[in-house]
């Protein structure tokens, strides 16, 4: 080990992306948050954000392993958070929200409980 912390090789160390955007493997295809919103919204006025883990692949939905939760994010800026039970309940979640300016694109975060976590974004402007 040269001493240099990484987490390339470990999927529960730090937070997933695709390496690839436009040709995912099977494992991102599962795990990434697709956010449908948007590309531009009015100032102050609510519009609603949904997001969906396995929409490109089935993500499994057992007791032994299941989506956790989704957190949504305009830039750095948390915005909500949809909790879930295992074998229950899916990773999917429709969020109301407003915004005055945009803080960055719009982030989400979602938690499998054996893949650990993932995000992706979209840009979104606020006028």
């Amino acid at each position: 080990m040269d001493g240099k912390w990484t987490c390339d090789e470990d999927i529960l160390c730090g937070v997933n992306k695709p390496k690839k955007k436009d040709n995912p493997t099977d494992l991102e295809k599962k795990h990434m948050p697709i956010i449908d919103a948007p590309e531009k919204v009015k100032k102050d006025e609510p519009f609603e954000i949904k997001i969906e883990v396995g929409k490109l692949l089935a993500h499994p939905n057992e007791p032994a392993h299941f989506i956790e939760w989704i957190e949504l994010y305009c830039g750095d800026t948390f915005l909500a958070r949809a909790n879930y039970s295992g074998g229950v309940s899916y990773g999917q979640a429709s969020f109301k929200v407003k915004l005055s300016h945009a803080h960055g694109p719009l982030r989400a975060w979602e938690k499998c409980n054996l893949h650990g976590l993932w995000e992706n974004s979209k840009e979104i402007s606020v006028g």
